[in-house]
């Protein structure tokens, strides 16, 4: 379709007939011939310059007169600040383009800078968050409502009715005015500030076409909000897993199994951990470093406990990417709320019994204070509590002054679905005596009404002795202290705290060129460790390894390897170095080949100096390291047996526990664990278990 030219709508000030002007650039940068016929308008914003915009006006302030006039055809296209857009747009309109950003931060303009103005200063703004965001910075000025064109605010500095002010700096940098800048703001400006949006008519398809060239979102990435379910790995859903195949980056926190992770065998790996007291980071920052990796073209997954959208911060981060125009999906996850008390036979809602359920959060939006205010209880037969161990005082307090009997039903659940789950059961009266002496740590979840009594009933678990002590099934318990219990559940009741934690090796740009250079030359790929497997394979990415004999230990890594498309030509069942070095001279000829080894951190001179007498060239890079994680809480009486994996898992228990507690029976994987444990006075049973995968 010819387009001879466009009826181009716009507010009027000099600001504004430079936005169109730099729209129209774009064509002629692109080799397109589209006149424009400019129409100029006032809107309600421009006519009204005594109402502050911190009064709550209207979203279309700034825009309401043009979207009417595309609605009346008298003009074909509005171009707009995009930070001036309602949300969402009126009905039948549509963003045809949303231009690259010229500049994103706010500037101020002053005789001095900000801090060093003198208390009692005046600073005008014309936006509540910037008002805000300068007390943060200087607490001691005034801040005042200012209106107008950037030119009419700078009159009013000039004049000395204001101290200083605060502006958009892509808009001083579009009319020349640059050299007013006295400094830069550190704060994140308002969303789509230095973008322009072209706003059209929805059916006006050759039009939206025209402009799509210019439109940068064609470029943007995808957030998918996953819920990645109560805490059992096997508890997320298909769509779940296959986002995280699909993922760039996954942006997740402390509650996440590590084995969801391995989905994402390709992607970045960004750690977020959030639990009361300890954000890793705050919520804004989080949210920019979402948007960021979205706005470079990324597929990011941010993976989320239970539902995604179920008392976590998933409503913030789906508010502030849209405002951003990310296209943000939400995949559900099985909530914690509904998923442990299914897991262990509490029917929520029961005939007779239970006609009503509420979720209540045991934190407000003041969470970070201690202050414990009361909870306001539901007029429901059960309720469940999310996030509330820490205020299981003011929780039973509120429920007793809202007449529920002292002799109610409540269990608490701690890490509800994981191996180191552990349930506390009583009455409103005996709970807070019974975690107490429980020592139950968070996560937890809170379940009030009769339907606890369901628990009692299930023969396949321990049942709760007249609800009102500690989940049995303690006698017996293995404190596991390696990296992977799913694979030793079938002993019993498993209690995880893993000694040791993994992360991949900082590599420069150079030695990663040297590792695969090294893996491109090799005859044969040698790996121990699923973990190994991973960061080789994260490392390597695309680059082709040819056809190379893989040898493996155990079916673990065997299982890593094929998750990348690797097939090992051979994999030694005795999981350790012994057996694998063993399996290679048995089976294979190496003399003369060169061997690629990637390994942790940790030494493991065995094999090398194995493999090196048989006549093979034996290259090792370290490419993960075995880290020793923070010291933890540990009920040393719940715990019977203790199963350790390594001589570092024996290392780091004695460095945060001092010794081994003497009734503990001793179990090491592998003879250098149990020589690690002889050394230092221990005796323990080497331990052998043959681990078949499910599937």
């Amino acid at each position: 379709m010819s387009i001879p030219f466009l009826k181009v709508g716009s507010r009027s000030s000099r600001l504004a007939r430079i936005q169109v002007d730099e729209i129209q650039a774009l064509f002629k940068k692109n080799g397109v011939d589209v006149a424009f016929e400019p129409i100029f308008v006032e809107t309600q914003g421009d006519k009204d310059k005594s109402t502050p915009l911190t009064a709550n006006v209207a979203d279309d302030f700034f825009t309401n007169t043009l979207d009417q006039a595309l609605r009346d055809k008298t003009i074909d296209v509005a171009i707009h600040s995009a930070k001036d857009l309602p949300q969402p747009l009126r009905p039948g309109l549509a963003i045809f383009a949303l231009t690259k950003n010229m500049d994103d931060t706010d500037a101020f303009i002053g005789r001095v800078q900000l801090a060093q103005l003198p208390k009692g200063s005046k600073v005008g703004t014309s936006s509540l968050v910037r008002q805000q965001s300068v007390k943060t910075i200087n607490p001691h000025v005034q801040t005042v409502s200012i209106r107008g064109t950037i030119e009419e605010r700078l009159k009013l500095l000039d004049e000395g009715k204001c101290d200083g002010i605060i502006v958009a700096t892509v808009a001083l940098k579009r009319l020349g005015l640059e050299q007013r800048i006295t400094e830069i703001m550190p704060w994140d400006a308002t969303p789509l500030q230095g973008q322009l949006a072209v706003i059209g008519r929805e059916e006006d398809t050759h039009l939206r076409n025209l402009f799509a060239p210019f439109d940068v979102r064609r470029a943007y990435g995808k957030v998918l909000l996953v819920g990645a379910g109560p805490g059992d790995p096997d508890l997320i859903t298909i769509k779940g897993v296959n986002a995280l195949k699909k993922a760039n980056c996954v942006f997740y926190d402390y509650l996440t199994d590590p084995k969801l992770l391995e989905y994402a065998a390709q992607a970045e790996k960004v750690y977020v951990g959030k639990r009361k007291g300890a954000h890793t980071l705050p919520q804004g920052e989080l949210s920019k470093m979402i948007k960021n990796k979205a706005l470079a073209g990324q597929t990011v997954v941010r993976l989320k406990g239970g539902d995604p959208l179920i008392f976590g911060r998933g409503a913030d981060e789906i508010n502030y990417l849209r405002a951003y125009h990310i296209d943000v999906e939400v995949i559900p996850g099985v909530t914690s709320a509904t998923g442990i008390p299914s897991v262990l036979g509490i029917p929520l809602t029961a005939r007779d019994i239970s006609s009503s359920v509420a979720f209540v959060s045991g934190h407000d939006k003041e969470e970070e204070t201690n202050e414990k205010k009361p909870i306001a209880i539901p007029a429901v037969d059960t309720i469940v509590f999310l996030m509330g161990l820490t205020k299981l005082d003011v929780i039973v307090d509120s429920l007793i002054k809202a007449k529920w009997p002292k002799t109610t039903p409540i269990v608490v659940i701690s890490r509800g679905t994981r191996p180191d789950e552990k349930i506390v059961g009583g009455t409103l009266a005996t709970i807070e005596t019974d975690v107490q002496k429980g020592g139950l740590l968070p996560p937890a979840l809170i379940v009030v009404g009769e339907v606890v009594r369901f628990y009692t009933t299930l023969p396949t678990l321990c049942a709760l002795s007249a609800l009102g002590g500690q989940q049995g099934g303690d006698k017996g318990s293995i404190l596991y202290t390696g990296t992977h219990p799913e694979k030793y559940q079938a002993l019993g009741r498993i209690i995880h705290l893993p000694m040791i934690a993994i992360a991949p090796a900082k590599l420069s740009e150079e030695e990663k060129k040297r590792l695969i250079s090294s893996a491109q030359k090799a005859d044969i790929l040698l790996f121990t460790s699923r973990f190994a497997v991973q960061y080789f394979c994260e490392t390597m990415k695309a680059s082709a390894l040819g056809h190379k004999e893989i040898f493996a230990i155990g079916q673990e890594t065997r299982q890593a390897l094929e998750r990348y498309g690797l097939k090992p030509t051979l994999v030694a069942e005795t999981e350790s170095g012994e057996g694998l070095v063993e399996a290679i001279l048995n089976q294979k000829k190496i003399k003369g080949k060169k061997i690629l080894f990637p390994r942790s951190s940790l030494p493991n001179p065995y094999i090398r100096r194995k493999l090196i007498k048989a006549g093979a060239d034996v290259d090792e890079y370290v490419v993960y390291c075995n880290i020793k994680p923070p010291k933890r809480e540990l009920n040393i009486q719940s715990v019977d047996e203790v199963l350790f994996t390594s001589p570092s898992t024996v290392k780091n228990f004695l460095e945060d526990y001092g010794q081994i507690p003497k009734d503990w029976k001793i179990l090491s994987k592998g003879p250098l664990t149990n020589k690690y444990l002889q050394e230092h006075g221990y005796k323990s049973e080497l331990f052998v278990y043959e681990w078949k995968p499910h599937g």
